[in-house]
């Protein structure tokens, strides 16, 4: 089976986005990017199957009309998008790689595993196939045995790409959330601890009720925590930091409830698993969790056990 070219979709939408272009200015636009292969110019039946995919997989409809290709819905992406991070980060590599005079003072964050699989991951989802995985914990010495997966969704976070999958022959965990039961056990495996994989020829059929960012739209990063229900979070945050916060919220579901001269209170709706735990003792001394009382006690046991490690050792005498 052929590799999708996914760069190729993206770095279209990107180009489009801009501006409507004719096939001349896009094949010429082409030729110039890093994606061009010498003596393989932009055919027309290439661009229509490259327009036909984007629609597939992205939902973006490109049209062509007075000679011209224009996006009809490109605006419809939310900023925050995993679609819009995607073609702003080919679009960001394109300029690097054409620009090389320039390379050493673009400093990109790199995600350092893990992308060879994506690829495979995203055909498997395109195709609605069986994947076949050995995975291997970094709390485990060795690989498990292969299980199949079906490959819900992929997202990344903290600079390590991560498939959602049900896993087949498994009951779903015992504190799953009523709403997602129903689909049987979904877990979620991070790229880069994925020893073996293989695309199987047995198909799956995607769950048309499922949804992956409302699946998501209340956990924290990627820990699913089945044990820990959704909970109303208040954290206090000093007069610097919550500008920070203010420009890059924690969680989408963040609000300001509260400012005064020499701080600022922020409420969230979330599960708050060990993720979020490590992001707000991250934020150090300039915030403080007000409630729920029981993740204010699980922060001041955390950092009670790291104090324990800073304490000055007495001199001997």
């Amino acid at each position: 089976m052929a590799k999708i070219p996914l760069k190729n979709y993206l770095w279209l939408i990107d180009k489009l986005s801009k501006r409507p272009m004719t096939f001349a200015e896009i094949s010429e636009s082409y030729e110039r990017s890093s994606l061009f292969e010498r003596n393989h110019p932009l055919q027309a039946r290439t661009l229509y199957n490259w327009r036909e995919k984007i629609d597939e997989l992205f939902g973006i409809q490109i049209k062509y009309n007075n000679e011209t290709y224009r996006m009809e819905n490109y605006e419809s992406l939310d900023d925050n998008s995993p679609q819009k991070w995607l073609i702003q980060s080919i679009s960001v590599n394109d300029v690097v790689a054409r620009s090389r005079n320039l390379q050493s003072r673009i400093l990109l964050e790199d995600i350092p595993s893990g992308n060879e699989l994506l690829t495979d991951l995203i055909e498997a989802m395109e195709e609605s196939k069986v994947v076949k995985i050995s995975y291997q914990r970094f709390s485990d010495a060795n690989a498990k045995e292969p299980i199949k997966v079906e490959p819900y969704c992929v997202k990344v976070n903290n600079r390590r790409w991560y498939v959602l999958c049900h896993v087949l022959d498994q009951p779903s965990p015992k504190k799953t959330s009523k709403e997602y039961k129903k689909f049987g056990c979904l877990r979620i495996y991070a790229l880069d601890r994925i020893q073996e994989l293989e695309i199987t020829d047995e198909k799956f059929t995607f769950p048309k009720n499922f949804y992956p960012d409302e699946f998501f739209a209340n956990h924290f990063g990627v820990c699913i925590g089945y044990d820990i229900p959704v909970q109303k979070v208040k954290l206090r945050v000093s007069d610097e930091h919550r500008m920070y916060l203010r420009t890059l919220p924690l969680h989408h579901s963040q609000k300001e409830i509260e400012t005064k001269d020499n701080y600022s209170v922020f409420e969230y709706r979330l599960h708050p698993t060990i993720d979020f735990i490590r992001t707000i003792l991250a934020l150090g001394a300039d915030t403080e969790v007000l409630e729920p009382m029981e993740l204010r006690e699980a922060i001041a046991e955390e950092v009670k056990t790291m104090n324990k490690y800073y304490k000055p050792k007495k001199k001997k005498e």
